[in-house]
């Protein structure tokens, strides 16, 4: 099955064209969005996904990143874009081509061609080699994808094999590791436990308990997360920088 995510409907149009004269009945799926792209991924089989860079909400380059934390067999990816200067950000991220709207029935023949040679094993690192943070994170929950925007959690919590990100509207269980969430969004997150990251702009102030328990107190619910006593002085000297 090959996927072909555009919120322009003439750009999914050609490419279906294209590809039914290239390879004659060749299943191909439609999406105008990356949630509906992450969908697709996860849902049906898909062996190679046709991805455009720039998406209302999240955008291929953001879909390829989410893809290794869904699925474990990685569909090829060629990135679509009308902007030449993505090009390196697409191989970074494991792309085996990208093709330049409107697209060429060569440039297109020869990106299938790379295609057949894929190795899902050798597919989408989880860090973010471009240096752009995500700002949305997408799990199941309830039989459903589900997202939540980073600016809105306000602490991760490491639970077993699955990470609690705990936002404004609720919860939702992602399936990262604190370490991979902490390499992407350090500049936004601290580290105060072995078990938690907690948003600085969430946190009120360090509590240091007659006992020798050490807590940070979140601002809006006054809610308290245990802090390492090695991480103290960086705790300490964040807070006075954000302040």
């Amino acid at each position: 099955m090959i996927l072909i995510a555009d919120d322009e409907p003439p750009a999914r149009e050609r490419l279906v064209t294209l590809l039914g004269a290239i390879r004659p009945g060749a299943e191909t799926v439609e999406v105008a969005d990356g949630f509906g792209a992450l969908t697709a991924i996860e849902t049906q089989t898909i062996g190679l996904a046709f991805l455009d860079i720039r998406m209302p909400g999240l955008d291929g380059l953001e879909v390829a990143r989410h893809i290794n934390t869904l699925v474990t067999d990685a569909p090829a990816v060629i990135f679509t874009t009308a902007y030449e200067r993505f090009a390196l950000k697409a191989f970074d991220l494991g792309a085996i081509a990208y093709l330049v709207k409107p697209v060429r029935p060569s440039a297109l023949e020869a990106a299938l061609a790379r295609s057949v040679r894929w190795n899902p094993a050798l597919a989408w690192p989880a860090n973010h080699p471009d240096g752009r943070a995500r700002k949305l994170l997408v799990a199941r929950s309830s039989g459903e994808l589900r997202t939540v925007a980073v600016d809105a959690v306000i602490y991760f919590e490491a639970q077993e094999k699955y990470v609690r990100a705990v936002h404004r509207e609720g919860q939702l269980l992602l399936n990262e590791s604190l370490a991979t969430l902490e390499e992407e969004f350090g500049a936004r997150f601290l580290r105060v436990h072995r078990s938690y990251l907690v948003a600085v702009e969430a946190i009120a102030r360090l509590v240091h308990e007659p006992a020798g328990e050490r807590f940070v107190e979140l601002r809006d619910s006054h809610a308290r997360i245990p802090v390492s006593r090695r991480l103290v002085p960086i705790i300490r000297r964040r807070i006075l920088e954000e302040d």
